[in-house]
């Protein structure tokens, strides 16, 4: 057999029998996109002026033919590593392309092809099977090291979007046939492989909440959120916000024994400083506080703290995140054990104050500011806040 294994998928690697090569090994990048395009375009031959467009950016003075059989002959040696009986690069008519006496076998065409058959499929039981092959082919991006290519960048969106479909109906099927751990399985991987795909966190969390998993289900959701809130500076969609408040509301057996309960209900470690806590928990916290103060008269005192720069440009991204872990960070000093703050955007903290009044509340934003100077030196990086005291009659 003269089949040569393709893996497109993550990284790019050739096989034949027990030999391969692959970008791994420290070779000119150029060969490699000269191989990885003649592979993409394996059913025809390759016009030189087409890969010397490929190849652009030789030095002045070069010969851009002579440079592109240069580049071939070069690539004939590595290839000569897989001791492949037939030549793998042929030349017909002043053109490239791989030898169509070898048998190719590539991960993305069987992939691409699986998704096909599987989507034709009306017998549910075989579509699954179909469709977890086509998934389980898919282990990284299309050529993730050449993904900023011109030519990469659709192909690579293009199987990005087939994957986010084929994990969807797995998932669908998955879920007629009760089967939850294959879910989290699916939602698992595809979490680290599409990492901003939000149908995916909102289904993994919602089998670990099927399956009785709270606490695995309300830490995804906090990855999630601030996954999304560091990235794009966006909380999660409605729909994953009420799946998230669905799963607080954890299922107890009955207990007699209030200690028991106590205990549960005890924080397991204790941490010093304020509270912080995902933003649906703060405004629940915050709302029962409101409903309390009609009853006592307190008021409910608000800040919120924003991260901006210099001039009202807003930060780089890196930038931003050093500077809102550091905010936090000295708000959880510079407040009460009984204070509560979350995270409200990618440039900002909202804060509740118990027992304090407006002037003693700019003396604590004062603090937590004099601190974030101590602790944030980039004077590119600004910090505002907003106090404002809240009664129920208010809004």
């Amino acid at each position: 057999m003269n089949k040569l294994k393709i893996t497109m998928f993550g990284e790019f690697s050739i096989s034949y029998g027990e030999n391969t090569i692959s970008e791994h090994s420290k070779r000119s990048k150029k060969l490699w996109l000269l191989l990885q395009y003649l592979v993409v375009h394996h059913t025809r031959s390759v016009t030189q002026s087409e890969l010397i467009d490929i190849l652009s950016g030789e030095d002045e003075g070069v010969n851009p033919t002579s440079a592109l059989k240069t580049q071939v002959h070069r690539l004939r040696d590595i290839l000569s590593e897989l001791k492949h009986p037939l030549p793998i690069i042929v030349c017909v008519n002043s053109a490239y392309c791989i030898n169509p006496e070898i048998e190719l076998e590539i991960d993305s065409e069987i992939f691409e092809q699986n998704f096909k058959t599987a989507s034709a499929c009306e017998n549910d039981s075989e579509k699954l099977k179909l469709i977890l092959e086509t998934v389980n082919l898919y282990t990284g991006e299309f050529l993730a090291k050449s993904a900023y290519e011109s030519w990469v960048v659709p192909l690579n969106t293009y199987y990005r979007s087939v994957y986010r479909k084929a994990v969807k109906v797995g998932i669908q099927l998955l879920y007629a046939s009760a089967k939850l751990h294959d879910i989290i399985a699916i939602c698992s991987k595809a979490t680290v492989l599409d990492p901003y795909n939000e149908y995916v966190h909102y289904s993994h969390i919602r089998a670990l909440a099927e399956l009785g998993e709270q606490e695995s289900a309300k830490k995804q959701y906090e990855i999630v959120t601030d996954l999304m809130m560091n990235k794009f500076g966006i909380t999660p969609s409605k729909e994953l916000m009420e799946l998230y408040d669905s799963t607080i509301k954890t299922k107890k057996s009955v207990q007699s024994d209030i200690d028991v309960v106590i205990h549960d209900l005890m924080e397991q470690r204790p941490v010093a400083g304020a509270f912080f806590c995902e933003y649906q928990i703060f405004k629940h916290l915050y709302q029962l506080e409101i409903r309390d103060s009609q009853r006592t008269g307190i008021s409910i005192n608000i800040c919120l703290l924003t991260v901006d720069g210099a001039g009202g440009e807003m930060p780089s991204q890196n930038s931003m995140s050093k500077a809102m872990q550091r905010l936090q960070d000295c708000i959880s000093r510079s407040l009460r054990g009984s204070d509560i703050f979350s995270r409200y955007s990618v440039s900002q903290f909202v804060i509740m104050l118990a027992n304090t009044n407006e002037q003693t509340g700019d003396l604590i934003m004062k603090r937590i500011e004099k601190a974030f100077r101590r602790e944030n030196t980039n004077k590119d990086i600004e910090l505002r806040y907003i106090f404002k005291t809240t009664r129920r009659n208010d809004y």
